[in-house]
């Protein structure tokens, strides 16, 4: 059947950035194609991009401005409350009256109790246009610096790994390089399930010669394709990179050049190393020492070696650590800035990495420019004409503490759903009804949005325009192909509706005001204050996105970093020592839990349970070791309990080798047995990050009622 027409835009779920075609038939997405000649995917297609973007269709889609009936004109709010329904909680209100009543209490909080005492979630599935206009709303009409997203809980430590060592946090290389990798390591990443047009062109490198070191405590699919497999226990990842480093440093396998011309404080590191043996090792992480010193020599004697990690390595409370543990054996070796070699962090969702570049983090503004630099704070105070907080603001964990210590009032959420990725649930829950005010802005009503005052639908990826910035750090367009259902709006609509609102209340005017002819206006404002987009334009990247830096409209764009050297002028070398992790298995809680996504599903699972990939994993499964399927007992199919120190969920037994004895997997995409019920929320004191890879929990085989009580 021919569609009636075809939209070229770029898939919304994770960070490879897909460029697709959306074919439309009688205002219905008939099916998904795309492009051969076009990066990053050159015609390669995920089951996700290809088969789960129907959820724009879905009835429950929201369509018009909801606000809780129990408010009443003139009364004192009740606390937020989880509502039975959307229908039992709500009514049906007009834009004006629901953003009306939204800038009303945001002005009436900051007014009494200071800007700090408001929260907002920006969103890693919304465009760099609608994430940058949030940011500034926050910081020059709410005048807080109280806004991050779910970078937090993802890439946090590779952030502040990266950004201690080396100055910068951006993937460094390009996925058109992978295929002609010489040597490459890949941890922390289940890279077949979480990015799987990356892991084609990493097979892809292995047929061609490439060598392929393994990290990971999971039998996961590229261990088929590697030279070598180091299978760690959960949390020693420290301990392996230590003594690799310890081997390349003892055998004198590092580059002098490289140190001597682009770092500093190696004699203080090496001589840090000598404790950290291959041996030593060995009895902590459980890998053999001579696959150590493999590995180690593997890497050393590449012409150029690349590293590629994800959430394994960064969802830690050691995983600033984890980070510059991998910086460091880069810098030893003289593999950063150049084609094939260098620090690849693989970001989980569409835009986490432009809403991070936008500015959507509590320390830093648009283009990465310090909160706490005076001279950085007066060049954003002169272009947006407002005076701005000089404190940085607080993280998204501390955000959700800081509500349960009545600090503040009120939460603005963009696309984000706490109420399902944050650790400890039960604590996020008691804090989020302590809020005076909260408002919730999606296309769905999500475990959060039940909890919200108000309710505003937002378009989907296929209703508006913008762009996307990809893992590899491409710009690249988003055209909309349908209307937004109903009253639903562009995200971008709504947030300069109410900030034109705000400003008049709060009686705060900025220099260029809340009006812009669209996103592309938007996107020349970001160019303004962020030199490292300032090359980029709607027109230059109508067809294929840019890579940044791209300073000015004759640069081609960045193909890989670090060529001159790092950001910070010479890369750190950061001693470390091996901390276990917080919470390890015991008697009464003998298992470890490791958290992570399936193929067919994706993140808090709110897009693709509403697809039809929900057919193919319906419902939540348990990955148990066979010997201790056994020592349990359980058996495929059954239902086991998995209680942590935190709280209990139900889910059926997978009995599979992928995870070594002693550790379960559990997928974070279902509510109705949320991993995040058993998870810790003590973070890493340099990222802010909990730990979702380390939970001590007990199993029990489960009764067929307590399944049914779940599911209804």
């Amino acid at each position: 059947m021919p569609p009636d027409r075809i939209i070229p835009t770029t898939c919304p779920f994770c960070g490879v950035g897909c460029q697709i075609q959306l074919n439309i038939k009688d205002e219905q997405i008939l099916r998904v194609t795309t492009d051969f000649e076009l990066a990053p995917n050159y015609g390669q297609l995920c089951v996700k991009g290809r088969f789960g973007v129907d959820f724009v269709h879905h009835p429950t889609r929201l369509t018009t401005p909801l606000i809780r009936k129990d408010i009443v004109p003139g009364q004192p709010f009740a606390k937020a409350r989880k509502a039975a329904s959307l229908a039992e909680g709500y009514r049906a209100a007009s834009w004006d009256e629901a953003l009306d009543l939204v800038a009303d209490q945001l002005a009436a909080i900051a007014q009494q109790s200071g800007g700090d005492a408001i929260g907002a979630y920006c969103c890693a599935k919304a465009t760099n246009e609608d994430n940058y206009i949030f940011q500034k709303l926050v910081r020059t009409l709410l005048k807080t610096n109280n806004i991050d997203h779910c970078a937090r809980l993802c890439h946090a430590g590779s952030v502040a790994g990266l950004m201690r060592t080396i100055g910068s946090s951006a993937m460094s290389n390009s996925i058109t390089e992978m295929e002609h990798l010489d040597t490459f390591l890949v941890t922390g990443s289940n890279t077949t399930y979480a990015h799987p047009v990356i892991a084609l062109s990493l097979k892809k490198a292995v047929d061609n010669g490439a060598r392929l070191i393994v990290i990971d405590p999971r039998r996961i699919e590229l261990v088929d394709f590697a030279t070598l497999w180091l299978q760690q226990r959960p949390g020693s990842d420290v301990a392996v990179f230590q003594a690799m480093a310890h081997v390349i440093v003892s055998e004198k396998l590092y580059d002098v050049d490289y140190i001597v011309r682009h770092t500093e404080d190696f004699a203080a590191y090496a001589a840090s190393l000598t404790p950290f043996t291959p041996e030593w090792a060995e009895q902590v992480s459980g890998v053999p020492a001579d696959k150590i010193r493999q590995a180690a020599r593997l890497y050393a004697n590449a012409h150029s070696a690349a590293l590629y990690w994800g959430m394994g390595i960064s969802q830690s409370t050691h995983g600033a650590d984890n980070a510059s543990a991998l910086v460091n054996l880069a810098m030893l070796c003289g593999h950063i800035g150049k084609f094939g070699g260098g620090l690849n962090p693989l970001r989980g969702q569409n835009n986490v990495q432009g809403c991070s570049d936008m500015g959507g983090l509590p320390n830093v503004y648009p283009g990465y420019q310090p909160v706490g630099d005076a001279a950085v704070r007066a060049n954003f105070a002169a272009a947006w004409g407002v005076d701005l907080s000089p404190a940085n603001g607080l993280t998204a964990v501390e955000m959700v503490h800081a509500v349960a210590r009545g600090e503040i009032r009120a939460f603005y959420i963009m696309g984000e759903d706490p109420m399902t990725s944050e650790p400890h649930l039960t604590h996020a829950r008691h804090s989020l009804e302590n809020l005076d005010f909260m408002a919730i802005q999606d296309i769905f009503a999500n475990e959060t949005a039940l909890y919200a005052h108000v309710i505003l639908p937002a378009a989907s990826f296929a209703e508006k325009a913008g762009t996307f910035t990809n893992t590899e750090r491409r710009v690249q367009r988003v055209r909309p192909a349908l209307n937004p259902p109903g009253l639903a709006r562009p995200d971008l609509d709504i947030l300069l509706d109410l900030a034109r609102r705000l400003s008049q209340r709060r009686g705060i005017d900025t220099r260029q005001g809340w009006e812009y002819a669209g996103p592309a206006a938007v996107w020349r404002e970001v160019g303004q204050v962020a030199p490292d987009f300032r090359g980029i334009t709607y027109e230059r990247i109508a067809k294929v996105g840019i890579q940044y830096p791209c300073p000015d409209e004759d640069h081609p764009g960045t193909l890989y970093l670090f060529a001159d050297g790092v950001p910070r002028g010479r890369g750190k070398f950061w001693p470390l020592d091996f901390q276990p992790p917080l919470e390890t298995p015991d008697e009464v809680y003998p298992f470890n839990l490791s958290t992570g996504r399936l193929l067919y599903h994706w993140h808090g699972g709110t897009m693709t349970r509403r697809s039809a990939l929900n057919d193919i994993a319906p419902q939540p499964v348990v990955e148990i070791n066979p010997a201790d399927a056994r020592r349990i007992p359980c058996a495929d199919g059954d239902l086991v309990r998995i209680a942590s120190r935190r709280g209990e969920v139900t889910a059926r037994v997978e009995v599979s080798d992928r995870s070594p004895v002693g550790t379960i997997f559990l997928p974070f995409h279902y509510a109705e047995a949320a991993a995040n019920l058993l998870t810790l929320d003590e973070l890493d004191p340099a990222a802010k990050i909990p730990d979702y890879k380390n939970t001590a929990v007990a199993i029990s085989p489960a009764e067929t009622h307590d399944w049914q009580m779940i599911l209804h």
